[in-house]
């Protein structure tokens, strides 16, 4: 995260980061109408100058430092009222700077949204996304409507203002409305581009819905989506249910109706003046009751009568068993959220019930079952009533079942239409008031959907006890159940909160929505609270997840980790401009721990202590790389995290012991998250690891039989080249002429042997030996070089195996020719010392170096010497 960048989210999506060019992002300034200015100081935090303190002052500034980190005493972090002066480094772009929140308000669908069917697709929409939209539908040309689009965020913040700091739901179509009329009134555009604007201002009003509610950012903003997604999905599952109740009833109606029609009574004149009245100026009603036959068609059985009679007043009777509230909350007496919010206004259709603290899930047990056995008595009368119309109801199949018929014989859509019943509550109750209770529940797999928001963390004093037990997520409890729906969030993603609650309140299944607290900004925090909320899940604190039990078999599948940032990191880590020593901007790498967040709080002031800059050492390293040590490595370090001050100071602040602790029992909980979701698993990796040594081992024994391979082929290539060359040899010897494999420098001078006589005749007498001639003196012979005497350099080709080595050496000396067989191509197309080393390397020895070409060879006096094995 750079906090130079003006288009950027920071706290990896949770909160925008600048205003710069993002239409949303308002400063409390601003009001609709007037020009928008978006500014940015421009001044990177800073490193303070490193002068070190003398080296016994340090000694003792350490020994000191030591002491703060293990006992945490003597530390603190310098507040102005409750708010620490200094902040954590990620955090410094956005102190003393007031923000409209990027999702908030939002547009949720409601149940009006569900009857006139706007808004099905997502049911949810952050009010800059439903504007864009609305405006593509009716302008989708880029020069379309252009004023309209040119103050598009005007409109926008026309429309915050009215929901502002306002901890309610409003009706979308009355705000939108206004909007559009105070942006028409204020800009007072004449002529003919007026006329235009105003059509495309009224084109706009048409398609934006006009139902569901907008929810602005506020401390009870999770329970208005709660209620939106409630009221939405209701309306839903229960219009198949009224319709399918209304078939019912009239098709029973119409049985029962024929059945009267078989009675006596039904003959009488009083009967037929009622049903044929229209007809009494042409009828004598007793004289025709008189012709009348007594007799009839079979009559109904009275019980099959009687259930008839009984299902249609059930059936009857709906709004009162089923359709008359949308929903049960059971609220903790004690609990604040309980006590602030205007019930009647903001939930007419809701039944709310007070429950004293540890009577919790007891009471919601009671309303739940009292409630599903009115829902129950309708569901059972239309089964019967659907078994009746069709003849399929048989008494000795069906009375025991029916009567025996509760909510866990319920099918989806029966429970989907029935009201839920929600336990609004604080987590530490159930914690520890209730935990045997709050298990039971769980156990039973009743769907009841509990509300649970968390207390600020420094009010939980276990955290702060010496023994530092670990934190309890209730979370994690009701996990570990198996059969229950999980969700953990933070209202600041509302999209992600809406999509949760409407999964746990279809779902069979008992719910957990665990949130954290949303304060005013009056709770000790340092920032102001969405913000807050971005952190505690940015530093691991609070991190989202969901897990859904009916998702699927595979316990990996249930869980879904997505929605933190960079969820495959320990931390969060950030690119962070700053301006180095020397005045020169650079950036570093930063994590956002839980450390970092404690900071926003007053309670953990305690657990910091600032470290001024001479005193700074390599044994005060940062707190991520501090969590990553072995004990050993450990001993003599102290972490810290880095701070910005009022001036712009980086500062390093040390980070107590117990803090440390609390840090690492955040990261264990997020490692369990992790590896449930298939995220550094420890079975994947483990299975990764074999799976690599197994295909090493597989390569390794491929490479080895290849090579073996190889050097068997290359053996039997060996000995198959000096059998042929043997063979060749012995053709040589035996069959071929001397003359056809000798150069002509070496070939023997030829003697023509005396032809033997043919002459039949007599034999005729031997010679006589004549007398030998005394030769004339021969003239002394010239003594040649020996250079002379070897002539060129030759090979023996029909000896040749094509092993490659002579043209491997050089191949413009050595080639093949046509039966790819060696010869001398041209003897001074390379070094004297080549063709040596190709006589080295023949297998078979059959090339002869001859003479040097080039008597200025380099070395040649050796490389003679080495030709001479060679030469015969």
């Amino acid at each position: 995260m750079s906090n130079k960048d003006s288009d950027r989210e920071t706290m990896a999506g949770f909160f925008r980061e600048d205003a710069a060019g993002i239409p949303g992002f308002l400063g409390a300034q601003d009001t609709p109408g007037e020009v928008l200015s978006f500014e940015k100081d421009s001044k990177l935090p800073y490193l303070p100058g490193t002068k070190s303190a003398p080296e016994a002052e340090k000694k003792a500034y350490w020994r000191t430092l030591r002491a703060f980190f293990r006992s945490a005493k003597g530390g603190g972090v310098p507040l102005q009222g409750r708010s620490p002066l200094s902040c954590p480094a990620l955090l410094a772009p956005f102190r003393d700077r007031e923000y409209v929140q990027y999702n908030f308000p939002c547009w949720a669908a409601d149940a009006t949204s569900a009857t006139a069917e706007e808004g099905l697709e997502t049911g949810f929409y952050v009010l800059q996304d439903l504007l864009k939209d609305a405006l593509k539908k009716i302008a989708p040309q880029e020069g379309q409507a252009r004023i309209l689009k040119d103050n598009l965020l005007r409109l926008e913040a026309a429309i915050r203002e009215k929901v502002r700091f306002a901890d309610a739901s409003f009706k979308a179509a009355p705000v939108f409305d206004e909007a559009l009329q105070e942006l028409e009134t204020s800009l007072a555009i004449g002529g003919s581009e007026g006329k235009s604007f105003a059509q495309d201002l009224r084109r706009l009003k048409e398609a934006l819905p006009r139902s569901g509610v907008l929810i602005p950012f506020s401390a009870h903003a999770p329970l208005y989506l709660l209620e939106a997604a409630i009221g939405r999905q209701l309306a839903i599952s229960r219009k198949a249910v009224r319709e399918e109740i209304n078939r019912l009833s009239s098709q029973l109606k119409d049985i029962l109706a024929v059945e009267r029609e078989k009675s006596p009574e039904s003959h009488s004149a009083e009967h037929l003046h009622s049903a044929l009245d229209f007809a009494g100026t042409f009828l004598n009603f007793e004289e025709l009751s008189s012709v009348l036959p007594s007799g009839g068609s079979e009559a109904m059985p009275e019980e099959r009568h009687h259930r008839l009679e009984v299902v249609l007043d059930s059936l009857q009777q709906a709004d009162e068993l089923l359709f008359g509230r949308d929903g049960f909350i059971v609220c903790d007496g004690g609990q604040p959220s309980c006590q602030e919010v205007e019930w009647e206004k903001e939930f007419p259709r809701f039944d709310i019930r007070g429950a004293d603290s540890g009577r919790l899930s007891a009471t919601a047990a009671a309303v739940f079952d009292e409630e599903m056995e009115k829902a129950a008595q309708l569901f059972a009368a239309m089964r019967i009533g659907q078994l009746e119309v069709n003849g399929q109801y048989v008494p000795e199949m069906h009375s025991d079942f029916f009567a025996h018929f509760d909510w866990r014989s319920f099918n989806e859509k029966e429970l989907a239409a029935s009201a839920p019943v929600i336990l609004l509550c604080r987590a530490e109750n159930l914690l520890e008031k209730e935990l045997n209770a709050f298990s039971r529940q769980l156990a039973s797999g009743r769907p009841i959907n509990y509300l649970a928001i968390k207390s600020r963390w420094g009010e939980e004093q276990a955290l702060l006890d010496e023994n530092l037990a670990f934190r309890r997520e209730l979370g994690a409890l009701a996990i570990a159940h198996r059969n229950a729906f999980v969700l953990q969030s933070s209202a600041i993603r509302p999209e992600y909160l809406n999509e949760g609650f409407t999964r746990g309140i279809i779902a069979s299944s008992p719910a957990l929505f665990y949130l954290p607290p949303l304060g005013t900004g009056e709770d000790g925090l340092a920032v102001e609270p969405s913000l807050w909320a971005s952190a505690a899940v940015e530093g691991r604190a609070f991190p989202a997840y969901t897990f859904d039990s009916q998702k699927g078999p595979k316990w990996g599948s249930r869980f879904d980790i997505r929605e933190n940032p960079q969820p495959e990191t320990d931390w969060p880590v950030h690119r962070f401009s700053i301006q180095n020593e020397k005045g020169e901007e650079d950036a570093i790498e930063l994590p956002f721990t839980f450390a970092d967040f404690a900071v926003l709080d007053s309670h953990f002031n305690s657990y910091f202590h600032i470290v001024p800059p001479e005193y700074w050492a390599d044994g005060l390293i940062p707190l991520a790389e501090y969590l990553e040590l072995s004990g050993e490595e450990v001993y003599s370090k102290v972490p810290y995290i880095w701070l910005v001050d009022r001036t712009g100071e980086l500062q390093r602040a040390a980070v107590a012991w117990p803090l440390v602790l609390a840090c690492q029992e955040r990261l264990d909980f997020w490692h369990y998250l992790q590896e449930n979701s298939g995220v550094h698993s420890y079975h994947v990796e483990q299975a990764t690891d074999r799976l690599r040594e197994e295909m090493q081992l597989a390569a390794e024994d491929k490479l080895a039989a290849v090579q073996a391979s190889h050097k068997a082929e290359l053996e039997k290539t060996r000995e198959e080249s000096a059998r042929n060359a043997m063979e060749r040899l012995a053709s040589v010897l035996l069959d071929l002429d001397v003359d056809a494999v000798l150069p002509a420098s070496r070939k023997p001078a030829k003697t023509e042997a005396p032809k033997p006589e043919t002459s039949t005749g007599p034999a005729k007498p031997a010679p006589q030996p004549q007398a030998k001639e005394e030769p004339a003196p021969a003239e002394e012979k010239k003594e040649e070089p020996a250079e002379e005497e070897l002539g060129e350099a030759w090979i023996e080709t029909p000896l040749c195996t094509s092993c490659n080595e002579c043209i491997d050496t050089n191949k413009n000396i050595f080639q093949y020719n046509a039966d790819k067989q060696a010869i001398v191509a041209n003897p001074g197309g390379g070094p004297f010392a080549d063709i040596v080393r190709a006589a080295e390397k023949c297998p078979v020895r059959i090339i002869h170096p001859g003479a040097p070409q080039n008597p200025k060879e380099e070395g040649l006096e050796e490389w003679v010497k080495r030709a001479e094995p060679y030469q015969g």
